[in-house]
């Protein structure tokens, strides 16, 4: 596949990959959510690659799925058909991330918004930059925050500060992300690329294999309850999209105004 959305650099064992849509705050649309699981199938047999520093090209890290009408068009085609498939491809998407060979490290420039805060939190590390900013507006567009996302979260953060994002929606910024355990460092904007690449140093002087086992023991110690909600998470996800609020809320969203959410009881639809 030759990406439209990523850039690809490589340095010996270190591959940097930049989300490459900067007008839009590297939103992410189905072309781009393809490229990167497309990538990742390949990095899972790059034997070559031990160092992965994921960023976003233009003032932002990614600002999340894109709402347009065009991208909600193309939402869904014959081979993605419906919120349960969509929900699915998310969960493997997570999946492929977390579970990479590689050290994947998000070097966090800018805003990092549902899904992009996502991908952020699947790396290993995120170094944040003074700008940065994370948020989850899900709940705001009348979802939650899917693909295993808020488990993910609370293993990070804990359950109290994980319901607090979630629910009120509200920002958080780059120095409230380190004391909450969301980062693990944050630098002065020019900075950014250097404090990665100083911690790529780091790792790069110790023994391979210990690298990688140790990374499989802290994810499986942390990640283990997660596979209880996997089963049940595509199915709520679709029931909650026939609710036609999720509809609502992205058209308000798209329409800058406030949603009017209906009574799921009497605006239920299958």
């Amino acid at each position: 596949m030759e990406y439209q959305t990523l850039l690809i650099e490589k340095s010996g064992d270190l591959m940097t990959v930049t989300i490459n849509r900067p007008k839009i705050l590297n939103a992410l649309n189905k072309q781009a959510l393809l490229e990167l699981k497309d990538l990742l199938g390949r990095l899972r047999s790059d034997t070559q690659t031990r160092f992965v520093i994921f960023t976003g090209a233009g003032k932002g890290f990614s600002s999340g799925i894109e709402y347009s009408m065009q991208s909600m068009q193309e939402h869904y085609d014959s081979e993605l058909p419906n919120e349960r498939v969509w929900q699915l491809f998310g969960q493997d998407f997570m999946q492929s991330m977390e579970s990479l060979e590689q050290v994947t490290i998000a070097a966090v420039n800018g805003v990092s918004v549902g899904a992009g805060m996502c991908i952020a939190m699947n790396c290993d590390f995120r170094i944040l930059s003074e700008r940065a900013i994370f948020s989850i507006t899900e709940t705001a567009l009348g979802i939650f925050f899917t693909w295993g996302a808020t488990p993910r979260l609370t293993c990070l953060i804990g359950p109290a500060k994980a319901k607090e994002m979630i629910m009120t929606c509200d920002p958080v910024d780059a120095q409230e992300a380190w004391r909450i355990g969301l980062a693990n460092k944050v630098v002065a904007h020019d900075q950014l690329m250097p404090a990665c690449l100083e911690l790529v140093q780091k790792l790069r002087a110790k023994v391979p294999m210990a690298i990688r086992i140790c990374k499989k023991q802290v994810n499986a110690a942390s990640l283990s309850k997660i596979a209880d909600l996997y089963p049940v998470e595509p199915e709520l996800m679709e029931f909650i999209m026939a609710c036609g609020q999720p509809e609502e809320g992205g058209r308000a969203f798209m329409e800058k105004r406030a949603p009017q959410f209906k009574d799921p009881q009497t605006n239920f639809k299958l």
